[in-house]
């Protein structure tokens, strides 16, 4: 506006000054008058001087009325536009105000507004009231329908409303803010919150009666949860199974004490910051490679806890901000697997050896499963059943092979095997061959689906049965007429089985065996055979007692007529007794004489034996007193002795040596005999007896030109025996080996070490004995030679074998005739300890003759 004035102006200002341009030059300027003649002013009129200054000045009008009227169309046009946004700006306001309004009407809160006009009110007046809008339906009075602040605080408990008010004053005059609940006398619960807005002092009073309420039930069931989860992590803290949870990287990022337990930690955090594994990496690998396209994940693997291996059974889900995993340990039911794989394997290994052909086919009606017998029986292809062939492929087969029963109608047969699959009732029939065999299937269905079936070959099961039979008929011919009389009685005590023997021993009659008489009705019949008998009642009570106690039982039954039974009780499996009576009646008699006679031999051998004892004892002392003098003569300590005398001398001698020798073993033989021989145990030197018994033979073998062989190893070592017992074995053996052999012969006298004993042996190449002696060679006073001829007096055999048997060993010979004798003695390592010897007449002589 200011430009427009300022351009209004200029002309005036320009026709202002022309005049006085005019009158100080009179001149009109050509190009004015060039512009007054354009215009149509005569030229004569345009070249005077005033003429043109009244034109120019009023042209100089007329353009500025124009310019003036320009700008002011212009500045009313802009004040207009003015108006209008005014207008528009005001009409946006009133439209935000009247939505602010709505709002605040809207509210679920109450909202007092106090304005300046009444802040600055005095209280109580009607100009200091608030404005009131929102929600106040649970404050107004119920008489009037008003609402006032200060009703307001008479709806308060005292308290809570003196809090209010004077918060609400503190607002008003300073604008502080506050924040309260307070409590209305009917119980009800109001949050108000007070703050300035501008030169506003606003109030907020929200009813949170329900709220509450709400707030308390969530914090009631906040606690409840955390309690839970406070449980439920102890729980998992503590449970006897390790558990774990990793972070998205795969770290350890908590365990529980179950795991820290399992590697050894000393807690669950040691093991976190560590990062001790319980798994091998191999399951973690597996594990994430199983996560990474399915939420959860599961492994059996084997770990080490607690010094022990355990199979677990690992189980790792995803969460939302990592991996959670558990292990279980199913050590027991790892176990339970393997055995029930190992029972399974058994089982068909099992299968595969009984001589049943069995054959399983699945839900599918192929072939699951069959045994070796099952190829056999049908002479199937192995290779061909391995594959699994169908039921109904297989019947055919055997049909193509001759080996199913003839059928007028294959198919319908067929069809109707087909059946047991869904049958519940098992079939058993008997297939009678074309090849003349027998079997016998049975089939069923199998409880996981599909069908079982048994094939048994019975053809020999039915010859059998025709031979049992037969056999059980001739048995009963054998029983029929067997000297014992037999007798069967049930567990109720009646008679199932008889023999005419056991009529005749009791003297039956066929009556009275009809019907399965009772015991105790036998024992009535039979009285007058049994009275007095004192076995009888045990008899009876032993067939008619049906414990599990039953035993076998034998005795002897002497009747009223001098008659004697032997009888034996056999209890039967199916409760049956078997009774079996002998009459012994002529073998007692027979036995009582022999026992009288056997009486008699044992009380002369017996007077033998101390005859020869008593002679023995009373023989040494003169042998003793001739063996002196002897070598007092053979020493010529009383004069010389001629050759002849000398040679005499000598065979006297040897004569009374040999003599006093046999006196020494009768008296050897007569202690032992006796009981009362003891050995000196000691520790001998095997060798050292041997290599002396050799050095005592190297005379005699000498003189009968005999060769003498030791096969000893020095290193033998030694046993615990009676070392002079042990020497006179061995001299005694070489003794008589010297007696059975000729010039030329050869002698072995040796020793062997075992694990638990040694053996002493000496072997001759001589005559040998032949085989009717070899068995009482270690007999008292028995010497054969292979001609007959009795050498010696047949005691030295029979001291080795006592002497051995004392030891705890025994003696084995073997000879043959014309090639030679080998007797061992075989003797333990360690003898028992030297003690009285007792003879036992119970005991078995271990003696070996070959």
């Amino acid at each position: 506006m200011t430009r427009a004035l300022r351009a209004a102006a200029a002309p005036s200002a320009l026709l202002a000054f022309w005049p006085a341009a005019a009158t100080a030059q009179e001149i009109v300027p050509k190009g004015l008058m060039d512009r007054l003649v354009a215009i149509g002013l005569p030229p004569e009129a345009a070249a005077d001087p005033a003429v043109a200054t009244a034109y120019a000045v009023a042209a100089g009008i007329a353009v500025a009325g124009a310019l003036a009227g320009i700008v002011g169309l212009r500045a009313a046009r802009a004040a207009r536009r003015v108006a209008l946004a005014r207008e528009a700006g005001l009409g946006a306001l009133e439209a935000r105000l009247d939505a602010a309004e709505a709002i605040l009407a809207a509210e679920p809160d109450a909202v007092f507004i106090w304005t300046p006009e009444s802040l600055r009110a005095a209280p109580g007046t009607f100009q200091a009231r608030p404005r009131i809008v929102g929600s106040t339906a649970t404050l107004v009075d119920p008489s009037s329908g008003d609402l006032d602040f200060s009703y307001l605080l008479t709806r308060l408990e005292p308290e809570n409303a003196g809090r209010l008010n004077t918060a609400v004053q503190r607002l008003r005059t300073r604008g502080a803010r506050f924040s309260l609940h307070v409590q209305s006398t009917d119980g009800r619960t109001f949050e108000a919150e007070g703050r300035p807005a501008g030169a506003l002092a606003v109030l907020w009073l929200r009813d949170v009666t329900g709220e509450r309420a709400e707030v308390s039930r969530l914090k009631d069931r906040l606690r409840a949860t955390e309690a839970a989860r406070a449980r439920f992590e102890e729980q998992l803290m503590t449970a006897p199974l390790p558990a774990w949870r990793r972070d998205g990287e795969g770290r350890l990022a908590w365990v529980n004490t179950a795991y820290a337990e399992a590697v050894d930690a000393a807690s669950p955090e040691e093991a976190v910051m560590k990062g001790l594994e319980l798994l091998n990496e191999e399951t973690l690998s597996a594990l994430r490679r199983a996560l990474f396209d399915r939420p959860r994940a599961r492994e059996r693997s084997h770990a080490i806890m607690a010094g022990e291996r355990r199979a677990l059974d690992i189980v790792e889900q995803r969460i939302s901000d990592g991996v959670a995993g558990v292990a279980i340990d199913v050590s027991a039911l790892d176990e339970a697997e393997g055995e029930l794989r190992r029972h399974i394997e058994s089982h068909a290994a099992t299968l595969d050896r009984v001589t049943t052909a069995v054959a399983i086919c699945g839900p599918d009606k192929r072939l699951a499963f069959h045994n070796r017998a099952f190829e056999t029986l049908w002479g199937l292809d192995p290779q061909w059943l391995d594959q699994g062939p169908a039921d109904g492929e297989i019947l055919d087969e055997l049909r193509a092979r001759r080996r199913l029963p003839e059928q007028a109608n294959f198919q319908a047969w067929k069809l109707s095997r087909m059946e047991l699959y869904t049958s519940p009732d098992p079939i058993e029939e008997y297939w009678h061959l074309p090849d003349g065999r027998t079997v016998k299937m049975v089939g069923q269905a199998h409880p996981f689906g599909g069908v079982v079936y048994l094939y048994e070959n019975v053809t020999e099961r039915l010859n059998l049965e025709s031979s049992y039979n037969t056999l059980a008929r001739v048995q009963r011919e054998t029983i029929d007429n067997l000297y014992e009389g037999v007798a069967v009685f049930g567990s109720n005590g009646r008679l199932k089985l008889s023999n005419p023997a056991f009529a005749r021993i009791w003297n039956f009659a066929p009556d009275d065996l009809e019907g399965e008489p009772h015991v105790n009705d036998l024992a009535e019949i039979a009285r007058a055979l049994i009275d007095g008998v004192p076995e009888v009642p045990g008899v009876i009570a032993a067939i008619t007692n049906a414990s599990a106690t039953r035993a076998q039982t034998t005795g002897r039954l002497r009747r009223p007529d001098n008659t004697v039974i032997d009888y034996a009780q056999v209890p039967l499996p199916d409760g049956a007794t078997l009774v079996t009576f002998v009459d012994v009646t002529d073998s007692i008699q027979i036995e009582s004489a022999l026992r009288e006679r056997n009486d008699a031999l044992e009380t002369a051998d017996r007077l033998k034996s101390e005859f020869i004892s008593h002679v023995s004892y009373q023989l040494r002392t003169p042998l003793t007193n001739i063996l002196g003098f002897g070598e007092i003569l053979e020493t010529e300590m009383f004069g010389t002795l001629n050759p002849r005398q000398h040679e005499y001398m000598q065979g006297i001698l040897e004569s009374s040596e040999t003599l006093i020798d046999v006196v020494n073993d009768i008296l050897d033989l007569a202690v032992i005999e006796a009981g009362a021989m003891t050995l000196d145990l000691s520790d001998v030197e095997l060798s050292e007896v041997i290599y002396a018994t050799e050095e005592f033979a190297q005379r005699p073998a000498q003189k009968n030109k005999v060769v003498l062989k030791v096969e000893c190893p020095k290193d033998i070592g030694i046993v615990r025996a009676d070392e002079k017992r042990i020497k006179q074995i061995m001299i005694n053996l070489l003794s008589n080996a010297l007696a059975f052999t000729s010039p030329g012969d050869t002698i072995t006298i040796g020793a062997m070490r075992f694990e638990n004993s040694v053996e002493l042996f000496v072997a001759d190449t001589g005559d040998g004995i032949k085989p009717e002696f070899q068995s009482n060679v270690f007999d008292r006073f028995e010497a054969h030679g292979s001609g007959d001829r009795r050498r010696g007096a047949g005691l030295g055999l029979s001291l080795v074998h006592s002497f051995v048997e004392l030891h705890g060993g025994w003696v084995t010979l073997e000879s043959t005739p014309g090639i030679g004798t080998r007797v061992a003695c075989h003797l333990p390592v360690r003898a028992a300890p030297p003690a009285r010897i007792s003879p036992a007449p119970d005991a078995p002589t271990r003696l070996e003759v070959g």
